[in-house]
């Protein structure tokens, strides 16, 4: 087993315990954006350096990860993981909400009460 802690994040639209329980499309967008979010770094990052890091991690073969901000991974889930962690180096930064946003999640929240 391994702890991700933050590596492979996701957002989720309510309880789920495995990634097979998300919408794949969901998921991806999600793990890019969050993952970008804690590590806004990957932007500098060289894909040939940093895959060989990720592949030595990869070796290490977890059957089950899991992490404090996104679902249980297992089996081919692990692999796609870490292939998703691989793709974002060097990429761009994926654009952050802005303040409406954040207005907006406010009101839906206060509503509530």
């Amino acid at each position: 087993m391994m702890w991700a802690v933050d590596s492979f994040a996701a957002t989720a639209p309510g309880i789920v315990h495995h990634v097979d329980d998300l919408p794949a499309e969901h998921y991806r967008e999600s793990f890019h954006f969050i993952n970008s979010l804690v590590s806004p770094w990957h932007q500098w990052l060289d894909p040939v350096r940093y895959g060989a890091h990720v592949d030595r991690v990869e070796r290490l073969r977890p059957t089950v990860v899991a992490s404090a901000h996104g679902p249980v991974l297992t089996g081919q889930a692990i692999h796609d993981a870490f292939d998703m962690v691989r793709e974002m180096a060097g990429q761009p930064i994926v654009p952050r909400p802005g303040q409406s946003v954040l207005d907006e999640l406010l009101a839906m929240v206060l509503q509530r009460d």
